[in-house]
């Protein structure tokens, strides 16, 4: 397999630096304080009491995908076209909600932004209010932020990087929320066929190696890969790895990320030419780990079923065992039908599209229930302006792959022992936190997904909440309080959250009075103008989607006895 390892420049230029509001990136985490093993160490008159003490939090990583490339500049592309016409313009916006005081020293921040190789970087600058809102342009790496330990338990920490490319075999716009780095991701979208490109990036924020292994799915079944997919990640380092050099001509793929020595963030950029023409580009992203319950949103412009420009859905079962997946789809109105499309047989370790066409315009969610664990993603497509000089008259396309997120199966199945359940069950109010892309139209899609989902029960009850915009300076724009019906769909425009000014961070929090309906949200993210004739206020012909990061796992209160001990060190 065909590799190539980045070690990225630690010097950026920041061209909009420090804001005085509440803006930019989730933290809710704790680091536990261990207390002795009871009777360790200890000696007469040792104190028996156990008090319940408040957790601290602990350091959080964000990784952010870097701009995307072509996969080698000498070979790619027709040059009867051009690979790269044009510049690819990549900006990443960051920051802090909520941060109140920090620890550390006097006038010190634990909050940090840095090219992927600067592992001991200088804190950024923060108010007396403790809110930072940092935005990069001409951004030419993967970028690290860190949130030291210590910050307030409500602290939300968010970034977010879009890379737009207006002409060339890169014309498109891939934008992604940074992540979380972990040992294992899974990633559902893309392709290795004739004229599609799955470069797997491979990032380690870590101080340690870190060895990778990877798993790769096709129509097929599993693919047996050239090299053996295994790869040694350096500390600050990062790997490009070309799918189809392993695994070619996979016309739907999807693919397992393992790490162990360390984590590392993962993330596909995918991209299509057909001859001259280009079919789109974006990122995939890790989504929800098999389940028996996952559920993603989409936009429909109003395609048939057999439109190559239809929404699809991906699914795999990568277990041993076949299966059935039932989806539901939620719109607007409530629940709609998918023709010949409700019920999807699972063959184990094959990958299988389900197209999602022939509904009405608008937005949508589609949960799918399977018998078996599955992985799941979705795409959706917009059509531009045919090529200049294409002999066949062939229209641009940009296309978006979208992360599933993980629910609570249906009111009337069991939950599966190994079952993660959702923060939406967790008795958290934070819903998670969006950064939006400098540059961009946003449009918030949340489905209220129900505990019912049998097509004789009629869905109750909604998902309540509050979606809160932030502007660029940090400073609150405005809010919203929602009541979106269960098994419905719901849009916003999150310029007019902001009353008149662009918003950076989008927020959501439930409220306690929610009946049960679990909120699965993204942001639809357009650049470019809109299709010619299409009606005012359509999304422009670059898109990409922007999931919520989620708030750190609490610990919260744990048990510390104090002792007088023997032989151990003050």
């Amino acid at each position: 397999m065909t590799t190539r390892t980045s070690r990225p420049h630690p010097v950026l230029r920041r061209v909009a630096t420090i804001g005085t509001g509440l803006v930019a990136v989730a933290l809710t985490g704790a680091v536990a304080a261990v207390g002795l093993p009871a009777g360790f160490g200890a000696v007469a008159g040792a104190v028996p009491d156990v008090e319940q003490i408040e957790a601290s939090t602990p350091e959080r990583t964000l990784v952010c995908p870097a701009p995307v490339r072509l996969a080698d500049s000498a070979q790619v592309g027709d040059a009867q076209f051009g690979a790269a016409p044009v510049e690819t313009a990549t900006v990443l916006r960051a920051g802090v909600v909520g941060a109140g005081s920090t620890t550390g020293a006097p006038g010190e921040t634990p909050v940090t932004l840095t090219g992927l190789e600067a592992l001991d970087a200088a804190p950024l600058e923060q108010d007396d209010a403790g809110a930072t809102v940092v935005s990069l342009a001409d951004v030419s790496e993967g970028q690290v932020l860190r949130v030291g330990a210590g910050m307030p338990v409500d602290t939300r920490v968010a970034a977010a990087v879009g890379s737009t490319t207006s002409a060339g075999d890169l014309r498109g716009l891939a934008a992604a929320s940074c992540a979380t780095p972990d040992i294992d991701h899974w990633l559902v979208g893309g392709s290795t066929e004739v004229g599609s490109s799955a470069q797997l990036v491979l990032q380690n924020p870590g101080r340690t190696p870190a060895t990778v292994r990877i798993s790769v799915w096709g129509p097929g079944g599993p693919v047996v890969l050239s090299g053996g997919g295994q790869y040694l990640v350096p500390p600050g380092g990062e790997v490009v790895t070309l799918v189809e050099a392993a695994a070619p001509e996979q016309r739907r793929l999807a693919v397992r990320v393992e790490s162990t020595g360390g984590t590392v963030a993962a993330y596909l950029q995918h991209s299509t030419l057909a001859g001259l023409v280009p079919l789109g580009v974006d990122y995939v992203v890790p989504g929800a780990a098999p389940s028996g319950s996952t559920a993603v949103g989409f936009t429909s412009s109003g395609e048939a079923v057999d439109d190559a420009l239809a929404p699809q859905i991906r699914l795999l079962a990568p277990g041993a065992e076949a299966g059935t997946a039932t989806l539901t789809v939620y719109g607007a109105d409530g629940r709609v039908r998918v023709r010949g499309g409700e019920q999807v047989e699972l063959s184990p370790g094959v990958v299988t599209d389900q197209s999602l066409g022939g509904l009405p315009a608008g937005s949508y969610t589609v949960v799918v229930d399977a018998t078996v664990p599955v992985v799941v993603g979705a795409s959706e497509a917009r059509a531009g302006d045919a090529v200049e000089d294409s002999p066949t008259g062939m229209a641009q396309v940009d296309r978006a792959w979208t992360a599933s997120t993980a629910v609570l199966p249906p009111a009337d199945d069991e939950k599966p022992a190994d079952d993660k359940t959702p923060a939406a069950a967790r008795g958290t109010h934070d819903r998670g936190t969006v950064t939006l892309v400098p540059g961009t139209s946003s449009v918030v899609r949340l489905g209220a997904v129900p505990p019912e989902r049998a097509e004789d029960s009629a869905p109750t009850g909604a998902f309540r909440g509050t979606l809160r915009a932030y502007g660029p300076d940090g400073a609150l724009l405005g809010e919203k309080d929602l009541d979106v019906p269960a098994g419905s769909t719901a849009t916003f425009d999150a310029a007019v959250l902001g009353a008149g000014t662009e918003p950076a961070v989008l927020t959501l929090d439930a409220s306690e009075d929610g009946s049960g309906a679990e909120p699965v949200w993204s942001v639809l993210a357009t650049a470019g103008a809109p299709l010619t004739g299409a009606p005012e206020g359509s999304p422009g012909t670059l898109v990409s989607v922007l999931l919520p990061v989620p708030p750190a796992e609490s610990q919260g209160s744990v048990a510390v006895r104090a002792t007088r001990t023997a032989g151990l060190p003050d």
